[in-house]
């Protein structure tokens, strides 16, 4: 299967994973085959990319370490929370922990799955789909740092509340499809502090649930938003969803561009590590990353084109690369696999974009 844009979706392509609305209701099932009515009534609903069944790939399976059914139930139990603050209510702190639970049980049940991250999200849905990714990665992240039962709890619920203060900011700023303006800027950047708020009201919550809201956006030299805080003075917590935040938003599909490849989004971490970013923060996280994921289409050096059909968790760079294509294009007809751990002179060139393999007629066959 391949994540492919909306815009480059044609008739005839087969649906390979659901797509979920806000209430966690399947929009489209697998298998469906796509008509221009369909594609249509996906721009219409703001579904920015699907996953579609790749000719030559059949039968690879991304492995994700949350079930389908977890991650559309959590996604709705984080629209309605955020929907009771919009309306001036109390949102259900015990919906809410007992979705963390679920989540912390099914991830760590998991954590030995490098990250393949696969969810589709409307943009109307993006905000609630990527608090329960940051929720995942941050999971795994305090996992990674050897944090207790007890720190994770708290650090997952307010991963996933981290970003509650947008229900805040007029909705037509936060879907905006271009540049914002220094003034509508400066009125998301008041998520934190209203996202503070509204967590340190609630009197069942560690004060560092709050925290987490009111400091993800902090950055290590004190470049970031609302306090320039540096270094200690940002809590540990709040680090680790500052980091966790940064590459789901980069690897997700948005309202402006397209996802970045793994590959790219764990590089410019490590560029920003340091400056940004707290670098044990940043290596936990990449350490818990398939770069590559199951799925990808690459070009190796030799200049042969394949499909990533495994990973290696230790060396998540170097994965096991079905060969498709050779150097001339050609199909291979007998099936190939090469293990990079084991090819010394051969690595992974560079990823192809969908619309690269487009281009070539890869999903043609």
């Amino acid at each position: 299967m391949q994540r492919i844009r909306l815009e480059a979706l044609q008739p005839g392509m087969v649906v390979a994973k659901p797509i979920y609305d806000q209430e966690g209701r399947v929009l489209l099932n697998r298998g469906v085959v796509l008509r221009e009515s369909l594609i249509e009534r996906l721009e219409q609903i703001g579904c920015p990319a699907v996953y579609i069944e790749v000719p030559l790939t059949e039968g690879i399976v991304l492995p994700d370490l949350l079930k389908e059914e977890t991650r559309a139930e959590a996604t709705c139990q984080v629209r309605k929370a955020f929907n009771d603050v919009q309306a001036g209510q109390p949102f259900n702190l015990e919906v809410i922990r007992e979705t963390v639970s679920n989540i912390i049980d099914e991830v760590l049940a998991n954590a030995r799955i490098l990250v393949n991250l696969t969810d589709i999200r409307t943009y109307d849905s993006y905000t609630f789909g990527h608090c329960v990714n940051v929720c995942v990665l941050s999971i795994l992240t305090g996992n990674k740092l050897q944090l207790n039962q007890l720190e994770i709890r708290d650090l997952a619920v307010g991963a996933i509340l981290h970003d509650i203060g947008k229900t805040k900011v007029p909705k037509e700023i936060l879907l905006k499809p271009g540049p914002l303006s220094e003034k509508e800027f400066d009125l998301v950047r008041k998520h934190t502090a209203h996202g503070f708020e509204i967590l340190r009201q609630n009197g069942d919550l560690s004060i560092l649930v709050a925290h987490i809201a009111y400091q993800h956006h902090e950055r290590l030299q004190g470049q970031g938003y609302p306090r320039g805080l540096k270094d200690s003075q940002i809590h540990r917590y709040a680090q680790i969803v500052s980091v966790a935040d940064s590459f789901d938003a980069m690897t997700s599909e948005r309202v402006y561009r397209g996802a970045i490849p793994p590959v790219e989004a764990t590089a410019a971490l490590r560029e920003m590590s340091g400056e940004f970013f707290a670098p044990e923060a940043v290596e936990a996280l990449i350490s818990t990353i398939a770069i590559y994921p199951i799925g990808s289409w690459v070009r190796l050096t030799s200049g042969h084109t394949g499909v990533v059909v495994d990973v290696n968790n230790k060396h998540p760079e170097r994965p096991v690369v079905r060969l498709l294509f050779n150097p001339k294009g050609e199909r291979i007809s007998t099936l190939t696999e090469v293990d990079l751990m084991t090819v010394e002179d051969l690595s992974i060139d560079s990823v192809f974009l969908p619309e690269e393999m487009e281009a070539l007629g890869l999903f043609k066959g």
